[in-house]
């Protein structure tokens, strides 16, 4: 059987490290940890899970610490995974069959970054090379946002795209270890363009370290520069992102005119991504063009569910996008339709009361006063500081 070895490079993580390895030592064949300078609990974390443990200066160089996890490895796989990061049991079974196939050299994964609930987005799906065979001229390059495949596809190795899913728990972290995070990439990522100055990579994390740093212009910026240079060396997807980041961006000092141009190129670009035509519907509704939104949603909603065979590299909040769905419906008199979009929204979250409210008052505007009674109680049965649904009820009630 082949042997897999995890390899993980590590500082400070007590919080996060406990699920990651628990996750990984049902499958793995050894777990390397490269600590980089812990000071709290996770090097007696990773011994307590059987991990071989070495120590490595930080030098604000991923890959160097990387390829010295590298080094220690002694199975003829590795997977490379953070401690934020865990592999469910699904997903572990489908790893340990991709790596008895002899013909690939490494294989891809979509590493999953759930948001948090109020996000319109509730999940981002990146695509990364980390699982490959262990070879003395595989190695990782670049300070930050390292690479393993460049050096495979030199080797001319074979790359196998699979479904296999890795979740990153990124938004749990704290703020102020965000921050300094995000002041860390920045600082290695001025330092690497000293040396790499015209990578549309490296501008590209530039300047979204950046936008989550506040700094708005600078972001900008270094989106444009991205965009100015040959595309065609770059991945589809990473000028889609850039695009979408623009509009993003424009969309908050209301550059309306920006907003849509920037979005539209990200749907060119990434059309696995649905937030283009969220965005492009948004801005349909603040212009009241309700047909147009209803046109951009219904096509956010087919990317999400992967109509066409097509991976998303977003999950959207579907029981918000079908709320607004069907007030966009009602805006043009679609009452029918409307109705059904807030009963769809109900499907993904029953536990909502603001369809209920919708539901009541389509069925009032219709005439169905018993229908709208009911809508209503069941939203105040969920909700009960509902004015509208308490109001709403009183004149089911009173017209009776």
């Amino acid at each position: 059987m082949n042997k897999l070895s995890a390899c993980l490079i590590v500082k400070n993580e007590e919080s996060v490290l406990p699920r990651c390895l628990e996750g990984i030592r049902t499958f793995v064949d050894e777990i390397v940890v490269v600590d980089t300078g812990s000071n709290d609990h996770t090097i007696e974390i990773a011994h307590s899970y059987g991990a071989c443990v070495y120590h490595f200066p930080w030098t604000d160089d991923f890959s160097a610490a990387r390829n010295e996890s590298l080094r220690y490895a002694l199975g003829e796989w590795i997977l490379y995974i953070d401690a934020d990061e865990v592999i469910d049991a699904a997903n572990a079974v489908k790893i340990r069959q991709v790596i008895t196939r002899e013909d690939i050299m490494a294989v891809t994964v979509r590493q999953c970054i759930p948001q948090q609930a109020d996000n319109i987005a509730t999940s981002y799906y990146s695509e990364y090379c980390r699982i490959f065979r262990r070879h003395p001229d595989i190695r990782f390059e670049g300070a930050i946002h390292e690479q393993i495949l460049p050096s495979i596809e030199r080797l001319g190795g074979m790359v196998l795209r699979s479904d296999i899913v890795v979740h990153h728990w990124a938004y749990a972290i704290d703020a102020v270890k965000k921050q300094k995070r995000a002041e860390r990439n920045l600082r290695c990522l001025l330092a690497e363009m000293k040396h790499v100055p015209n990578d549309p990579f490296l501008y590209f994390n530039l300047g979204m370290t950046y936008r989550e740093l506040g700094q708005r212009d600078a972001s900008i910026e270094a989106l444009h520069r991205t965009l100015s240079m040959d595309v065609g060396n770059m991945k589809r997807e990473l000028a889609g992102q850039a695009h979408l980041t623009l509009a993003k961006i424009y969309f908050d000092v209301e550059n309306t005119a920006k907003v849509a141009y920037h979005a539209q190129q990200a749907g060119i670009f990434d059309p696995a991504n649905p937030l283009p035509d969220y965005l492009l519907a948004t801005l349909a509704v603040n212009e009241r063009q309700y047909e147009k939104a209803i046109r951009h949603l219904e096509a956010a909603i087919r990317i999400t569910k992967g109509d066409g065979g097509i991976l998303p590299g977003v999950e959207l909040n579907m029981a918000h996008v079908y709320l607004e769905l069907g007030g966009c419906r009602s805006m043009t008199g679609d009452l029918p339709g409307a109705e059904e979009d807030f009963l769809r929204s109900l499907q993904y979250n029953p536990s909502s009361a603001t369809p209920y409210l919708l539901l009541g008052n389509g069925r009032l505007m219709r005439g169905d006063r018993k229908g709208a009674g009911e809508m209503f109680e069941r939203a105040l049965a969920i909700n009960p500081s509902l004015d509208n649904a308490r109001q709403g009820l009183a004149l089911c009630r009173n017209s009776e």
